[in-house]
């Protein structure tokens, strides 16, 4: 049975990924006609790819702060797993950033709860951009601009390490990370800010492309529906970078901005250039990540704090 059951994951992954990328052709086949065969201009492409690299290096030194030991290890690491984000589930991204950690010398406990703070303090910047959307967000009604306020600031309450805590030991997979795994609040705050500026980089490149086919009006307000619609996404977890339903919240939220078909064609076209910069990015970096490096990291760290693999 578990043999029959492995096969049948892996053949619902196969046609899931494959669903995936027929409809993210579609996609960019709709684009190319919601926008009458007009692509952003080369200038505005190359910006935006040039502010996801400065959020991508932002997040990198979130990821490595949480972690300590090698900065810069850690976070090529991050780098270097990005493209895994775009497999259903998150597994290959999960995979990769635990396994580069603990092959530099972070044990896999720590890792792997390290991971998922890093998860919670990007879900908590997204809420902390929800904050600008609802000063923002002057159509829409005040009761929900309330609760998009109240919703924000109350998600800053799990910054505090002593909630964070217990936020994890209440998610089922982590539910046994122990107080002592849990990164600094030092680390913690870090991670957070820089995943705000991570945030607000790819939601100003979301702005820039945007501007390709007309004027921005309120690029704040365009920026935080962005990011909303991001951390949507990102809690999606089941799907692959938050495939359609971004698309979808994108353009509830800002329907009175463009027309939704340039709305989410921008989207598109942003999704493309985040994955050639990171793509780019990964090979620039790849040479941190090689097994001889995080091998010599590793004997460095087992010489100085015992062997790692006996906490895995």
């Amino acid at each position: 049975m578990t043999g029959r059951r492995a096969i049948l994951v892996r053949v619902a992954t196969t046609v899931f990924v494959v669903a995936s990328l027929a409809f993210f052709a579609y996609s960019l086949v709709d684009a190319w006609s919601a926008t009458n065969g007009e692509f952003p201009s080369l200038y505005r492409l190359i910006g935006a790819g040039a502010l996801w690299a400065v959020g991508l290096s932002s997040a990198a030194y979130g990821w490595a702060e949480l972690l300590g030991g090698p900065k810069l290890d850690n976070g090529a690491a991050l780098i270097v797993s990005q493209l895994g984000k775009y497999v259903p589930g998150g597994i290959v991204q999960a995979t990769g950033q635990v396994g580069l950690a603990r092959s530099s010398g972070v044990t896999l406990k720590r890792a792997g709860t390290a991971f998922w703070v890093l998860a919670m303090t990007q879900a908590i910047a997204g809420f902390t951009w929800v904050l600008v959307l609802a000063a923002t967000w002057t159509d829409a009604a005040l009761g929900l601009r309330l609760l998009l306020t109240v919703g924000s600031l109350a998600s800053l309450a799990l910054i505090d390490r002593r909630w964070m805590v217990w936020a994890l030991r209440r998610i089922p997979r982590t539910r046994d990370a122990a107080h002592d795994l849990v990164p600094g609040q030092r680390a913690i705050v870090i991670a957070w800010l820089a995943c705000v500026v991570s945030l607000g980089a790819v939601s100003g490149a979301y702005v820039l492309l945007l501007g390709s086919f007309g004027p921005v009006g309120n690029p704040l307000f365009v920026m935080s529906g962005y990011a909303a619609a991001w951390t949507v996404g990102f809690l999606a977890i089941p799907i692959p970078a938050g495939v359609g339903i971004r698309e979808a919240v994108l353009a509830a939220i800002l329907h009175g901005v463009f027309p939704g078909s340039v709305l989410v064609a921008t989207s598109v076209y942003l999704r493309l250039v985040l994955i050639v910069t990171e793509g780019l990015a990964a090979l620039i970096v790849s040479h941190r990540v090689r097994p001889s490096r995080l091998a010599a990291s590793r004997a460095a760290a087992e010489a100085l704090n015992g062997d790692p693999a006996q906490d895995g």
